[in-house]
Formats: structure tokens, sequence, C-alpha cells
């Protein structure tokens, strides 16, 4: 999730059609925030416009005064393929001449994670679909009963670790959140899951008409807290997913069903996908160290805790003998992960994971008593 940050205060940002102080002005005039620029400029700000292929920049300082300096960030942009902006910023040393040191400006708090932000970005915006909203409910996470990880590996009739496939790969469909979503990759990530599943549904459909949202409080188990479409936006845990999906389901009036499959052991993960099942995780960004903050979240007795690079991504393969997992990452798109660095990640930031499935093959699963036939590619 992108420079994604969380505001005690809950100051929602928009990111559309203005120029914030260190931003930069692409495609169709959206404008994209590099916050260690802002921040480091605290006192003064740094706008940079691309034009015409060219880039101009400027420092505007305390004082008023105007200069290109060396030393300063730079930026270096080029449009890429179609829909997609890439973005480097080059950060040197003399951030304190405006600033405070290493970037960092006032009001900094505990969910704030803009220090970790990549300094690459790429994005795209052709991911539509026809799917729409049917109902005028806006639905809440009481409005459900979340079956968990028993109910979901009885149902799944989960298969032991020693009779898994040794490699399993599921075509789930890849969707990058940017630029659109730069705090979204939790309703990106459930995208992914829904368009595996046959639903042909627009990449920001979720966030906009189903994702369930915390108007009332920073309880991040619960709802989304901020605004996914802004840099400026916080992040929700499995629960709010997975009543999310069942709020969708219940929208469109379709037989399937989400279970919120939390603390389940790593290697049970990789079950559901060889049943052919991709799985919604919750990671860091970019395989990062997780930096818990004080700000915990409660919800039917377990806790939730944040920290400043939460990330949510697709579970989609495994290869036992290469010891690596497919995932199907938001900011990244598809990529190959060593399986120990991913569970150690997971396993310290909670096991928080989401799955779907059809009702009716979960039934047959269950009637079965056995394997069922995968229709996806999976190797002994």
């Amino acid at each position: 999730m992108n420079n994604k940050k969380m505001m005690a205060g809950l100051l929602v940002c928009s990111i559309a059609f203005s120029i914030l102080p260190g931003s930069v002005l692409g495609e169709e005039g959206a404008a994209w925030e590099q916050t260690n620029s802002t921040e480091a400029f605290s006192e003064g700000t740094v706008s940079w416009n691309e034009q015409e292929g060219e880039t101009a920049g400027s420092v505007q300082g305390p004082d008023g005064e105007t200069e290109q300096q060396p030393g300063q960030p730079e930026f270096t942009g080029a449009q890429t393929e179609a829909g997609s902006w890439e973005q480097v910023w080059i950060q040197e040393e003399n951030y304190q001449e405006y600033g405070p040191e290493e970037g960092h400006g006032p009001g900094r708090d505990e969910y704030e994670r803009g220090e970790f932000f990549e300094e690459e970005y790429v994005g795209e915006t052709d991911i539509t679909g026809s799917v729409s909203k049917l109902t005028d409910k806006v639905y809440s996470i009481e409005d459900f009963e979340i079956q968990g990880k028993e109910e979901a590996a009885e149902a799944f009739n989960l298969p032991s670790y020693t009779d898994l496939y040794a490699a399993m790969t599921l075509e789930v469909p890849e969707i990058l959140q940017n630029p659109e979503l730069p705090t979204g990759c939790e309703s990106v990530a459930l995208t992914m899951a829904l368009r595996y599943e046959g639903f042909d549904i627009g990449k920001t459909t979720i966030a906009e008409d189903f994702l369930i949202y915390n108007r009332e409080s920073d309880n991040v188990a619960t709802g989304y807290v901020g605004d996914p479409f802004s840099e400026e936006g916080a992040g929700c845990f499995a629960p709010a997913i997975a009543a999310t999906a069942l709020g969708f389901f219940e929208d469109q009036g379709a037989d399937y069903t989400a279970y919120d499959i939390t603390d389940s052991d790593f290697e049970e993960l990789l079950g559901y996908v060889a049943k052919g099942t991709p799985v919604i995780v919750w990671t860091t960004m970019y395989m990062a160290e997780p930096e818990f903050t004080r700000e915990d979240s409660e919800y039917n007795g377990h806790v939730y805790r944040w920290y400043r690079q939460e990330h949510c991504v697709v579970l989609s393969g495994y290869d036992l003998n290469q010891n690596t997992v497919q995932i199907n990452d938001p900011l990244e798109g598809i990529v190959t992960r060593d399986m120990d660095e991913f569970a150690h990640i997971y396993n310290q930031t909670g096991k928080n994971a989401v799955v779907l499935k059809s009702v009716e093959q979960v039934m047959s699963a269950v009637s079965a008593g056995s394997d069922t036939q995968n229709t996806e590619v999976g190797l002994w």
C-alpha cells in the first residue's frame, strides 16, 4: 500500500486534481504525493510538474526564495506503457536545509508509515467490470456472523501437509492498486480473489460500493479506517474484508461465503491453495520487518496489532521443492517469495487471512469426504 498512512485524527485527504506540496502532476491531472519531500520541507514546499515530457522542478524555501538546489529531492519520470506511471525520487543529504533531519516533519504519529514507501511507482488504470451494486443496503460487520478457521477447515476438507501437491499454481488475475487506490491493497486483494471466482468486478468497485468502512472509531478490525483512494488511508484486517465479501455476495445474490481463517497455521494456507482456492493474506509492504505501534484493535475477543507497513496480498501458489510461494501483490504484481520468509512475516503480523468459496462447492467437498478434483496446475 504505497505510502500508506493512518492519522490518529482520521484526516482523509483527496488525491484528485490538485497539485500537492511534494507532488507530481501526471496523466489527466492526477497528483501523487511523495511523503518524504513534503515532510522534509515542512516549513516550505517542493513541487514538481511533468510538462511536455520534460521535468521542471523548484524548491520553495521558508522565506519565499525559489531555487533549484543540488542535493535536494530530484524527480525523474517517464510515461510507461498504457495507464502506467513510474516515479523515481532520488533522496540525498540536505533535507535539513528547509526541514527536520532525515525528512521527518512534525506531527508523525504511531500510525504513520511514509518512510516505508518504495520509491518506484507503477500503476494501471484499465481494470473494469460489469458488476455493480444492486441494492442501497450499507452493511456493517454486525450484519454478519463470520465463520472462522475451524468451519473453513471442515468445509474445505483440507488435506494434511504431507498430502499436499509438491507444487500448485492458481491463475489469479493480476491487479495493481495504483494509481486509483494507493492505500487500497485490501480491497484490491479481495477483487483479485473475486475475479478468480468468476465475478466480473472492476478494480475500484469494492472500495467504492462494498467495502465496510469504520467511520466511528480507529478499529481496523471492524472496518477500513480512512480513504483507500488517498495516500493518507489506513487499512483494515481480516474480519472487515470477510464481512465485505459477505455483503458483496448478499447484494449480488451469489451462493458464496467467506471465512475469516485468522490464526491458521501457515501450512494450512497451502492446503487451501491445493484445493484450488487463493488465500487473502496480510503481510508487510515489500517484505519489511513489521514495526508495531501502540494502536491495537479488538473484535470477538481477538486483538489485532497495528503495524506501519500493513499490507494485504493473495497467496496464489507454492512449490515445496523450491520452498517458494507465489504472491499476487497489489503493489508489485505476481512475485515469488521465499516460503520461510513469507511465513515468518505472516506469523509475526497476526496470521490474518480470508478465503472465499461457492457454497455448492463447499457442500460437495464435505459430502465427498475426500479430495475433490482440482482444475488448476498441481504437481505431485
